[in-house]
């Protein structure tokens, strides 16, 4: 995937996020931050509802996104740094 044009980092590589991980950019308020990598190299995260639907073969119930790594970073560092999930 190709670069992105986030309006507060500039050009980023891509993430993909939750609609609930995102949220935390708005309200400051974290939901759950489980994340990895896709095949590609890019990282994933979701929140906590959304890891224990796919945990249980149970439908997301939040759509995906795609925001800038830094966002994805600054998401990360609000809930404390977890690891990468394998």
């Amino acid at each position: 995937m190709k670069e992105i044009d986030c309006p507060h980092h500039g050009p980023q590589p891509p993430a993909v996020v939750c609609t609930a991980v995102k949220a935390a950019l708005d309200d400051g308020e974290v939901h759950g931050f489980h994340w990895w990598e896709d095949d590609r190299g890019i990282p994933c995260a979701l929140c906590d509802d959304c890891a224990e639907a796919m945990d249980s073969d149970a439908e997301r119930p939040h759509a995906l996104e795609v925001i800038c790594g830094a966002c994805f970073e600054s998401i990360w560092n609000m809930n404390d740094q977890p690891p990468r999930i394998s």
